[in-house]
């Protein structure tokens, strides 16, 4: 047993050695209680990384007998957490601030020493880079705090930062940016372990108290745009970025993906299949085979007349990314924001907050939906990730590339070819390729 933990007698349990004192201000040891004086109790509480106990005196006030004094005494002190083994053994354990085991929790998931808790696989260099974002954040508000010292109070402080943060003229954190890095937050506390793997610092977080946002996948938003809308947006770019967005839509690619595309290495010669194998690193200039899900690692089929203008834009080329700067480089999605897609959304009183590139990907989830094509396929072209046990009896139609053609075909492009592509698709005038056109 340690300094502040005694074998009990009654059960042989480990119990805190203190019990506490009551008294009356007067009142002599042997003298009788008097239930109209005010009772007061006295305990010990340790701090961490001190090595002797802080006292702590309350006002219990008037109490029959001294019995009812104690018994109102052990609810203070369990209200502290000083009856609370698990919180007695948490003060006494050595000091580690959150910065530093922030520091050491995002090198142990890097190593693979923490793995996914739920499937116990190493955890993708996305959700560390996510992660590190959060931990950044995290660190500024919180980083020199003990572990032992972060409960509900500070949680809440912590929240209402963030709720109250204003970038730009707007709500700097949505609600469920507020959840993640809270739930970011948790499992930083929770990885410090004792010599028997277990949390060294257990939490009961009251999520109502601390104002936690509930976050209602309905109310999240999610702009989308209409058949219309998009072959009034297409009909607007120009260049390569009429094809990135065309191609986006076709095909429902993570903008990510698409700027990652490699002539010679991800197109079929005949471009009827697109190999998502690789994706462009955030806010860095570089490639990174590691994609956002295991799903994302798929084929993505083209409808013939998509596969037509994709033919035609690539030319005679033979190699190098399919999307590039003067350089040869690799496109950034911000500059293409920048300097197309943004000034495009506003032209078209559709720049509110949240529309950017996921609007084609969101598109394309409808068109497929809208469809005949199995949900297995729909879900394995956009690269969603679905465990279901249809999936897997399912799985051998994903390997058959005949059917894929057949099904592509089928749900057709969802949208109308603006003149700036017709050429391209070798058209003299406008072809409304649709579902029923293509069956």
């Amino acid at each position: 047993m340690s300094r502040r933990i005694v074998q009990g007698v009654e059960k042989g349990r480990p119990v805190p050695r203190q019990r506490g004192y009551v008294y009356q201000k007067g009142r002599k040891k042997g003298d009788p209680w008097n239930p109209k004086e005010r009772a007061y109790g006295r305990y010990r509480i340790d701090v961490p990384g001190e090595h002797r106990q802080k006292e702590v005196r309350v006002a219990l006030g008037y109490c029959r007998e001294e019995m009812d004094a104690m018994l109102r005494l052990q609810v203070e002190m369990e209200q502290v957490g000083v009856l609370d083994l698990d919180k007695v053994r948490e003060r006494l354990s050595p000091v580690v601030n959150f910065r530093t085991q922030a520091s050491w929790w995002l090198e142990a998931i890097t190593s693979g020493e923490v793995v996914h808790s739920r499937k116990r696989t190493q955890i993708t260099a996305n959700t560390i880079g996510s992660y590190s974002t959060a931990v950044a954040y995290l660190n500024k508000q919180i980083g020199d705090m003990p572990l032992a010292s972060i409960d509900n109070p500070e949680a809440r402080a912590l929240i209402t930062t963030m709720k109250a943060a204003v970038k730009d003229g707007r709500r700097r954190f949505s609600d469920s940016t507020i959840s993640y890095y809270f739930r970011i937050m948790r499992q930083v506390i929770s990885s410090q372990i004792d010599e028997k793997f277990r949390p060294v610092h257990r939490r009961e977080w009251n999520l109502a108290a601390i104002g936690l946002p509930r976050v209602n996948p309905k109310n999240q938003r999610r702009p989308t745009m209409t058949p219309k809308e998009m072959t009034t947006l297409l009909g607007k770019a120009e260049g390569q970025y009429l094809m990135i967005y065309f191609l986006n839509l076709a095909t429902g690619l993570r903008i990510s993906e698409a700027v990652a595309i490699e002539i010679n290495k991800h197109i079929e010669p005949d471009c009827s299949i697109i190999y998502v194998r690789q994706q462009r690193e955030k806010d860095v200039n570089a490639l990174k085979t590691d994609l956002k899900t295991e799903a994302g690692l798929r084929d993505i089929d083209l409808h013939p007349d998509a596969a037509r203008i994709l033919r035609n834009f690539i030319g005679s080329r033979k190699s190098g990314f399919l999307f590039q700067t003067a350089n040869g480089t690799m496109l950034d999605p911000g500059n293409i924001d920048r300097d197309s897609l943004s000034p495009i959304l506003e032209e078209m009183g559709r720049d509110e907050p949240g529309t950017r590139f996921n609007v084609f990907r969101r598109f394309r989830e409808a068109v497929l939906q809208r469809s005949e094509a199995r949900q297995i396929l729909i879900d394995y072209w956009m690269g969603h990730s679905n465990a279901s046990m249809g999936d897997r009896y399912g799985k051998q139609l994903l390997e058959d590339a005949e059917y894929r053609q057949e099904q592509v075909k089928k749900v057709g492009l969802g949208f109308d070819l603006p003149p700036s592509l017709l050429g391209l698709h070798g058209l003299q005038t406008v072809s409304n390729v649709d579902n029923k056109e293509a069956a």
